[in-house]
């Protein structure tokens, strides 16, 4: 038979040991390139700046206002055009509000009062030397400015604001064209509002009557049936039960009334605060302030005092009584209403809890003889970053939440353990392992 010689099916060729070193050596390098690349790259911590904060301690509550209030009634028959706003001061026998046959004539009265404003400053524009110092870039920028706050008026629903700007927009407005002039003078416009006027003044009439304050207070525009529901006599004794009782009470306006006096300037907000919150209220001097917001009255707050807290019995709540002496439109509205109380404010620089650790630090003291001796404790600190080593810093906590603390930036030298404290700016570690004082940081 004839015989075939050929090359083998399936043959592998091992490879040499030069070329197994070779790879080896390869990879080797790769890595160590890697790691050299990872080291510039990365670091073994994360660090975050200290920075200047400022936090409240706040108890959320329930609160009723009492105040010293005497209800005005309507004089019976007529329309009633307020002239003094809600929450604004009167005198004793000052007119909170004029009386008129009908709603016609305050329309008319109101107009009146707005040609009034328009004559007037159309010749007070026409007095010689009143436009001598016209800049027309600084005119520009005041209409600008203007026409920016009436439309931020209405977008935010101020509409009283956004008319109110109304009347400057067009006095500006008159000033550039008098003093450009666009125009010699307002003699026609002014020709036509003075006959407008005494077309109002004939429909506007006057006052049938007028409704005066009995005595000097703020003037509140509603009532709702608690006027002097509580004794403010007896305030600072008052009770946790008597303090539910007022606020279980139901709201309803006064037939009748037309408003009311709040006729002391100070007033009061009581509440009930459970045991467990008391704690800051306790630690306040009688002349320390206290912020009090409401959440659901927009943009309104009010610097209190605490008046009284009266405990019931060792771990019970408690009644607390805050005096206040502002007044506005919104306060002068509130009867019941829930309340943030900023017991106390705390001011400081604001670390990370991540960044916390406990560390046994050793000073050397010295007695009232000079003795010296080592002193040992377990110091609550951070590490901070400074170029690339990690130096433990001893914190002063003035205040804390499940998130951060904050510290007191300039505690006491003899209080610390370490040589100094954490500073404004400084890179504080949040996140790494291996933490040590010294410890360099590649």
């Amino acid at each position: 038979m004839p015989h075939f010689e050929g090359k083998g099916v399936g043959t592998v060729k091992k490879p040499s040991g030069g070329h197994l070193a070779a790879t080896a050596l390869a990879v080797l390098l790769l890595a160590y390139v890697g790691y050299q690349v990872y080291r510039a790259k990365y670091t073994s911590v994360r660090t975050e700046a200290a920075s200047y904060f400022t936090a409240s301690d706040s108890v959320e509550a329930s609160v009723t206002a009492l105040r010293n209030e005497k209800v005005l009634l309507s004089p019976g028959g007529g329309a009633l055009d307020f002239v003094v706003d809600p929450g604004a001061r009167v005198s004793k026998n000052g007119v909170v509000a004029n009386v008129y046959s009908d709603e016609a004539q305050i329309t008319a009265q109101h107009q009146l009062q707005k040609v009034d404003g328009a004559i007037a400053q159309l010749e007070n524009l026409q007095k010689p030397g009143n436009t001598y110092s016209f800049n027309a870039d600084t005119a520009n920028g005041r209409i600008c400015l203007q026409l920016m706050e009436i439309l931020g008026g209405i977008r935010s629903g101020e509409l009283s604001q956004a008319a109110d700007k109304k009347s400057s927009l067009l006095n500006l407005l008159n000033e550039k064209q008098i003093a450009t002039g666009k125009v010699k003078d307002f003699q026609s416009q002014l020709k036509a509002l003075k006959a407008q006027r005494e077309s109002l003044a004939a429909k506007a009439g006057s006052p049938v009557g007028s409704i005066a304050s009995p005595e000097a207070g703020y003037f509140i525009r509603s009532t709702d049936g608690m006027e002097n529901a509580y004794d403010l006599s007896a305030v600072s004794s008052i009770t946790c039960g008597q303090v539910r009782d007022l606020q279980k009470r139901k709201l309803a306006a006064v037939s009748g009334a037309v408003g009311k006096i709040c006729t002391d300037f100070d007033w009061y907000l009581v509440c009930v605060v459970p045991n467990g919150q008391l704690t800051g209220f306790r630690q306040l001097d009688s002349t320390d302030i206290v912020s009090v917001h409401f959440p659901f009255v927009s943009g309104t707050s009010v610097d209190a005092e605490v008046y009284a807290v009266n405990q019931e019995g060792e771990n019970g709540e408690a009644a607390v009584v805050l005096r206040c002496s502002e007044m506005s439109s919104s306060l002068a509205g509130i009867r019941h209403e829930t309340a943030d109380i900023s017991v106390q404010r705390y001011a400081g620089l604001r670390v990370s809890q991540k960044a916390i650790h406990y560390e046994k630090r050793t000073k050397t003291v010295a007695d009232a003889k000079g003795k010296k001796s080592k002193e040992e404790k377990e110091t609550e600190g951070v590490y901070v970053l400074y170029g690339n080593q990690l130096s433990f810093r001893q914190i002063v906590p003035l205040f804390s939440t499940e998130n951060y603390v904050i510290c007191d930036p300039a505690p006491k030298e003899d209080s610390l353990m370490t040589d100094e404290t954490v500073k404004l700016y400084d890179e504080v570690v949040v996140e790494g392992t291996d933490l040590y004082d010294g410890k360099v940081v590649k």
